[in-house]
C-alpha cells in the first residue's frame, strides 16, 4: 500500500506544532537531502541571536532552525498567492514548483552566514572583502548546492509538471535584499541571469519581496521566533492573517487592506524587539568588547575571503571558533594569539568589559537626512568636553543604536509594501500612510560605557549635558 507518508516527514517546532519535509525516494533527490547537506547543517552551529544568547539564557536557537521556519512560511506563502499570481504571470510554472523555490530561498537564504552572523560581515566580510552573507548565499546556492536543488522533482503539495525544476538561480535572487545589489561571483545579480543568460523570469521578480523588505517570511518568523526564546511577551502577531491577506498584482506582492491592522502590529512588535532584545545594553557592550578582537581573531582564522577558500569556511562556526581561541591559550604570554585567547575568554564567561553608564533614548515622527543626526564621534567629542580637566582621558565608549521601524520607503523601489483597496480596485499609498503614523521613522538610543563604576555619575552628567544642548533638530524626543 502506498501512503503519503513516505514522501513527506513532519518536524516538530515550537511556533508552528509541524513542519512538512519531502523524503527521498529510490534513486530520487528531495528536501531531506538538501537539509542534510553540511553547508545547510553547518548553521546548527551559529546562534539566531550574535550577542543576546548571553542574555537571555534560553535563547540558544539556531540559524538552521529559524531557517526551517523560514521555509515553512515561505510555503505557506506560495500556496496562499499562486491563484493570483499564475492569473497576473501567464508564465508561472505549476504550484508545487513555485512552492518548492520560495521554499529553498527560505531554507537557504541564511546559508552564507559566518560566526555572530552579521557582526562578521561589519567588522570582517564588507570592510576587508567587500562582500556580505547574502551574496556568500548566492554563491552557495548556485555553486554548492545548485546539482542538489537542480534534482529536486516535488513539493510537500505533489509534484512538478512535466520537465519542470527548480533552477537554483532562481533560489538565489530570491534571497538577495536589494533587488538592484550585485551577487557574488557566479551567481546572479539582482537583474539577474538564469543560467543560459536569459532574464529572471517574470513570476519570480513578482514574489521578490517574499524575502525582502519589512515583512517577509524572514522576519515573520524571526520576531516571534526571537521573542519565544527569549521568553519575551510580545503583542498580537498574526502571521496567519498576515499571508492570507497577501496576494499578487503587477505590482508584486501585496497586502489586502484587511491586513492593516496585523501589519501595524507586526510593525511594532519588530520595533519592540529591537529595543528589547537585538539592542539589550548588555548584549551591546558585549558587541563593543568584540569589536575590539574579532577582526585580528578573524585575520588569523580566515586570511583569506570565504570564498577564496570554502572549505576553511564551511568549517568556520561559532563553535569552531571557540575552539581555537582556547587552543591559544597554550600560546606564549605576549604573543598575539595569547592575548587574543585571553580577551575571548572574558566574553564567553561573560566578563563584560563595559557597563552602561547612560541611555538616552530618541523617538522621531518624521525622518531627518542622515548628515542631521549626531554622530558617535561628536557625540564622545561632546562629552569629553563637559567632564571635569582630570578625567578628560577616562575610558569609555559611546554607541548610537539606530532603527527604522518603518518600512524603507515603502512606497517606492523594491522594498515597497503595497496596499490593495477593495473600494477603488487600486493600490492606495495612503492606506500604509495612516498606519505608519503609529509607527515611529526613526529610533535611536544613545548609550556611553564605561570601563569599570568609579565615575559613573560624572559620565552620565557629561552625556546628559552633551544631548541637552544639542541642536534641536537633532535631537527631538516624542
Amino acid at each position: 500500500m502506498k501512503l503519503p507518508y513516505d514522501d513527506v516527514h513532519l518536524i516538530a517546532d515550537p511556533l508552528y506544532g509541524y513542519l512538512r519535509i519531502t523524503l527521498s525516494r529510490a534513486g530520487e533527490i528531495a528536501e531531506a537531502d538538501v537539509i542534510d547537506n553540511p553547508w545547510v547543517q553547518r548553521l546548527k552551529r551559529i546562534h539566531q541571536l550574535q550577542s543576546s544568547w548571553w542574555v537571555f539564557p534560553a535563547a540558544e536557537h539556531s540559524r538552521f532552525a529559524h531557517s526551517l521556519g523560514a521555509m515553512h512560511l515561505a510555503g505557506q506563502l506560495a500556496r496562499q498567492v499562486y491563484p493570483t499570481l499564475a492569473a497576473v504571470e501567464a508564465g508561472t510554472p505549476s504550484l508545487p514548483l513555485v512552492e518548492e523555490t520560495l521554499r529553498l530561498a527560505g531554507l537557504l537564504h541564511d546559508l552564507g552566514h559566518g560566526p555572530f552572523s552579521h557582526f562578521c560581515d561589519e567588522e570582517y566580510f564588507v570592510p576587508v572583502f567587500g562582500i556580505d552573507h547574502e551574496q556568500i548565499s548566492q554563491y552557495l546556492i548556485v555553486n554548492e548546492l545548485g546539482g542538489l536543488v537542480s534534482e529536486l522533482r516535488r513539493s510537500p503539495s505533489g509534484a512538478f509538471a512535466a520537465a519542470e525544476r527548480v533552477d537554483p538561480w532562481h533560489v538565489a535572487f530570491l534571497v538577495r535584499a536589494e533587488e538592484s545589489s550585485g551577487g557574488a561571483a557566479g551567481a546572479p545579480s539582482g537583474a539577474g541571469a538564469a543560467p543560459d543568460g536569459g532574464p529572471i523570469p517574470r513570476w519570480v521578480r513578482l514574489l521578490h519581496r517574499a524575502l525582502s523588505g519589512a515583512v517577509t517570511v524572514d522576519n515573520m518568523d524571526y520576531v516571534r521566533r526571537d521573542a519565544a526564546m527569549c521568553g519575551v511577551a510580545l503583542g498580537s502577531v498574526d502571521v496567519d492573517r498576515l499571508i492570507y491577506y497577501s496576494f499578487c498584482t503587477a505590482d508584486g506582492l501585496t497586502f489586502h487592506k484587511r491586513a492593516l491592522s496585523a501589519l501595524r502590529a507586526f510593525l511594532n512588535a519588530r520595533f519592540y524587539m529591537y529595543e528589547n532584545v537585538y539592542f539589550h545594553r548588555v548584549g551591546h557592550a558585549i558587541d563593543l568588547h568584540l569589536h575590539e578582537i574579532f577582526r585580528p581573531t578573524m585575520e588569523l582564522v580566515l586570511p583569506v575571503g570565504p570564498l577564496d577558500d570554502l572549505a576553511a569556511y564551511r568549517r568556520l562556526t561559532e563553535w569552531s571558533l571557540f575552539t581555537t581561541v582556547e587552543d591559544w591559550l597554550g600560546e606564549p604570554l605576549g604573543s598575539e594569539r595569547r592575548e587574543l585567547a585571553g580577551q575571548w575568554q572574558s566574553i564567553i564567561h561573560r566578563h563584560v568589559k563595559y557597563s552602561m553608564v547612560y541611555e538616552h533614548h530618541v523617538e522621531r515622527q518624521q525622518p531627518l537626512p542622515a548628515a542631521r543626526d549626531l554622530t558617535a564621534e561628536e557625540f564622545r567629542a561632546a562629552i569629553v568636553q563637559r567632564l571635569p580637566s582630570p578625567l578628560k582621558d577616562l575610558e569609555f565608549v559611546v554607541d548610537i543604536a539606530s532603527q527604522d521601524p518603518r518600512p524603507l520607503n515603502p512606497l517606492v523601489g523594491p522594498k515597497r509594501i503595497a496596499v490593495y483597496d477593495p473600494a477603488t480596485d487600486a493600490i492606495e499609498e495612503q492606506l500604509l500612510s495612516g498606519i505608519l503614523e503609529f509607527v515611529p521613522a526613526k529610533a535611536h538610543l544613545y548609550r556611553v560605557f564605561a570601563v569599570g563604576h568609579e565615575y559613573e555619575r560624572e559620565l552620565a552628567l557629561a552625556a546628559k549635558a552633551a544631548l541637552d544642548e544639542a541642536e534641536p533638530q537633532s535631537l527631538t524626543n516624542i
